[in-house]
Formats: structure tokens, C-alpha cells, sequence
């Protein structure tokens, strides 16, 4: 059975206050004055899927996001499936 590479990347949704950003943009106020606004901070996540093709393997992605890895009310998730090097 094929081995698929996952990259998951969460990122909270744009009305959800974002602490860390708000914390890194803060910071970087009082270092410098460079003009850079709006950080969200989100999770990049990689594994590995076993699964009989990519449609497949996006579905169990699917599932795996809905149960376990996203808070749907917070947060979205995008994610690209890569095939597996030998």
C-alpha cells in the first residue's frame, strides 16, 4: 500500500484574537520600526498515511483534522498530500 506525506497547516480563523500575534507584533513595536502588522500564529504538522491512493488518503486527512487535530470553531486547516520518496 502506497505511504503518503501529509503538511497540515492550521492557522486561526480571522476573528479569533490570536495572542501570540498580537504578542509578536507588540515585540516588534518596541525593537524596531519596521511597519509589519497582522501575525497569526498557527501549527505546521507532518506524518505519514498508508492508504490505497491520495483520494483515500485525503479522506482519512479529513477525518483525522475533524476529530482530533483542528477546533473547527477557531481555527482552518489546508494540507498537501505528497507522494512518498523511496
Amino acid at each position: 500500500m502506497p505511504k503518503f506525506t501529509i503538511d497540515l497547516n492550521i492557522m486561526p480563523i480571522g476573528s479569533v484574537l490570536d495572542p501570540q500575534g498580537e504578542a509578536i507584533e507588540n515585540s516588534l513595536k518596541n525593537i524596531s520600526n519596521l511597519d509589519a502588522t497582522e501575525f497569526k500564529v498557527g501549527k505546521k504538522i507532518t506524518f505519514k498515511i498508508k492508504a490505497a491512493n491520495k483520494k483515500k488518503c485525503s479522506q482519512i486527512v479529513i477525518q483525522l483534522c475533524k476529530k482530533l487535530l483542528v477546533n473547527e470553531v477557531i481555527e482552518k486547516y489546508t494540507f498537501k498530500i505528497n507522494d512518498e520518496k523511496n
